[in-house]
């Protein structure tokens, strides 16, 4: 039998779907960077933009960090029990990673169980979000062996779809299909108002000042979201 094909399009549309301007953000929910990409679009970019270009959240868990998983996991949940409530989840969990929860050195010696429930807390604060409805959703199928929960699925089909794109690094942006490899998660709201105002026949062909001035004998030391590496030496890539 063949793999199973998602029946609707992947992601989540924070402003309405449809636009001439798609603009796709690849975001792993706990990755300091995406935090700040997500948080500066959500709230200075999408009141002025929404209309007009569409802003769709995919989700990308990285094997590295596997406690993960089991956040991005609960992100999904959410997002098939309560859609209109899956920004907000996604806020509370990213406000959270900022706090210091779900890193690694907070979740060494917790189990799947333990995490989900610290996830759950968080949908509690969410008013409208069926928590038992999410819950259920977490929990393993009765079938045994490796037979997952109810979100399992949706989990292998984002995985495909950000490999299939050649999504490494989060955040990643395309814009209509393309990497958007000059968006980086530093921009603030002005710089994506400026990025994403129309400008000559290929639209975006303004973008913000540069970052910096880079040696002109030197190799570029940028990568492919506009920071620099020596600004982040543990960075794994």
């Amino acid at each position: 039998m063949p793999p199973a094909l998602p029946p609707t399009p992947l992601g989540y549309n924070l402003s309405p779907a449809g636009s001439t301007v798609v603009v796709e953000m690849f975001l792993d929910l706990i990755c300091p960077f995406s935090s700040k990409m997500f948080q500066t679009v959500q709230d200075g970019v999408v009141a002025e933009f929404g209309d007009s270009v569409s802003f769709v959240i995919h989700q990308v868990p990285q094997p590295w960090h596997p406690q993960g998983s089991w956040v991005h996991e609960a992100a999904l949940a959410v997002k098939a029990a309560c859609p209109v409530q899956y920004p907000a989840f996604v806020r509370e969990v990213y406000k959270s990673f900022d706090g210091g929860c779900f890193k690694d050195d907070a979740t060494w010696d917790k189990n799947r169980s333990q995490v989900y429930e610290q996830l759950l807390i968080l949908a509690e604060k969410i008013d409208g979000l069926d928590v038992g409805k999410v819950r259920a959703m977490l929990q393993m199928k009765p079938d045994g062996g490796n037979c997952g929960n109810e979100v399992t699925q949706s989990m292998k089909w984002a995985c495909k779809f950000h490999r299939a794109r050649s999504v490494h690094v989060t955040p990643t942006v395309f814009i209509n299909g393309l990497e958007a490899g000059i968006v980086g998660s530093d921009w603030t709201a002005a710089q994506w108002s400026e990025y994403l105002t129309p400008m000559g026949s290929d639209f975006f062909q303004n973008f913000p000042e540069d970052k910096g001035k880079v040696n002109a004998n030197a190799l570029p030391t940028f990568d492919k979201v506009g920071r620099q590496y020596s600004e982040f030496p543990d960075w794994g890539l």
